[in-house]
């Protein structure tokens, strides 16, 4: 009898253990699904391999073949074109066809090819860390293994340099940097909510005043 309870008492742990780890994982899924990945890559290729793999990942995506339509697109641009900017951008969703200072959205994190023409990864880094966006993380990634340019990269406000072609573990080195993005997010919210409610009180209690005089 008491083998048959310990037994049971195994089995009860185990399928605890088991339903805790499947909640986790969904949670998990759920916080991805919310996090939005700017790709920025001029290689057709690249830019399909990347958006699979964040796609596969749940991770919602919105791919540009340049830096300066990464800035436009982050808004950083001054000869902002709206005509022309729904056309440049390929994301997964259709809600991302416009750029986020117009729809609301956040973008969590951006990863940008290193060489590119025109507007390297390297200045497009130094234009988003000089800009509202600077808390953003930035991810760098290429083909070529130079210490330097990674060196480069890293001290200039990359978070990570990763190496093409990507693999699905490299985004599990990212998912920190998300995580991280999110919570400076919703520490951004709070703070506004808080000074929100502070700018209320001072106006309530003015209102209060200026009855009390008046009487």
């Amino acid at each position: 009898m008491e083998l048959m309870k310990s037994d049971n008492i195994i089995q009860d742990r185990s399928e605890q253990q088991q339903e805790q780890e499947m909640q986790q994982r969904q949670q998990q899924q759920q916080e991805q699904h919310h996090f939005h990945v700017l790709a920025v890559d001029d290689s057709v290729i690249d830019r399909k391999l990347l958006e699979k793999l964040l796609k596969v990942s749940s991770y919602q995506v919105t791919c540009v073949d340049s830096g300066d339509k990464a800035l436009e697109y982050l808004g950083l641009l001054n000869n902002l074109d709206p005509h022309s900017t729904a056309s440049s951008f390929s994301s997964t969703s259709s809600s991302c066809s416009q750029p986020p200072q117009q729809e609301g959205l956040k973008v969590n994190l951006i990863m940008t090819d290193f060489c590119m023409p025109g507007m390297s990864g390297y200045d497009l880094l130094k234009r988003v860390k000089g800009s509202s966006w600077k808390d953003v993380p930035v991810v760098v990634m290429s083909s070529e293994n130079v210490p330097s340019i990674i060196s480069m990269c890293l001290e200039g406000g990359a978070e990570e340099f990763l190496l093409k072609p990507l693999q699905l573990s490299d985004l599990d080195k990212i998912q920190t940097y998300l995580l991280k993005s999110l919570h400076h997010s919703c520490t951004n919210i709070d703070k506004t909510d808080l000074i929100d409610h502070v700018d209320e009180d001072i106006n309530n209690n003015n209102d209060d005043n200026n009855n009390n005089n008046n009487r």
